[in-house]
């Protein structure tokens, strides 16, 4: 996740794929704040979903100890060209499902989690960026969501 301009940008992905690589972009070309390498906690505040940093950085010299109203999520796919679209139904949950975190050993824990993801859908918007890792894609992904 990084921070610009006061909204946060979560990027999402498998391993390998470039979310890493997308946020050095963003810090190189938009000054762009790393909130966190790996492990993104979301949380809802009144009606706004926050994206706070953990210390949970996974291979990532990136943890920042705050918290940053979440402005879009982007699926990252490594292309040829830079295209974005936003997503929706379906597609959504089949993109971001693999990546949010179930404890599925306690059923309250696991509902908690079902009715905080049906917030952050309700009000974040979903894309699926399929890039490069250049700064034209940064600029798409600003253009698209600011």
């Amino acid at each position: 996740a990084i921070a610009y301009q006061d909204k946060a940008i979560i990027f999402t992905a498998p391993s390998g794929v470039g979310k890493t690589t997308q946020a050095e972009l963003w810090q190189n070309y938009r000054n762009a704040t790393i909130i966190n390498g790996d492990k993104v906690f979301l949380t809802k505040e009144k009606e706004r979903i926050i994206a706070w940093g953990s210390p949970w950085n996974g291979s990532s010299a990136y943890a920042e100890n705050i918290g940053v109203e979440t402005a879009a999520i982007v699926v990252l796919e490594q292309a040829e060209e830079n295209e974005i679209r936003k997503l929706s139904g379906m597609e959504v949950l089949e993109k971001l499902l693999p990546h949010v975190f179930f404890p599925n050993w306690d059923a309250r824990c696991e509902e908690a989690v079902l009715a905080l993801l049906d917030e952050v859908l309700a009000r974040t918007e979903v894309y699926l960026l399929r890039c490069r890792a250049d700064e034209d894609a940064v600029a798409l992904v600003e253009k698209t969501v600011f």
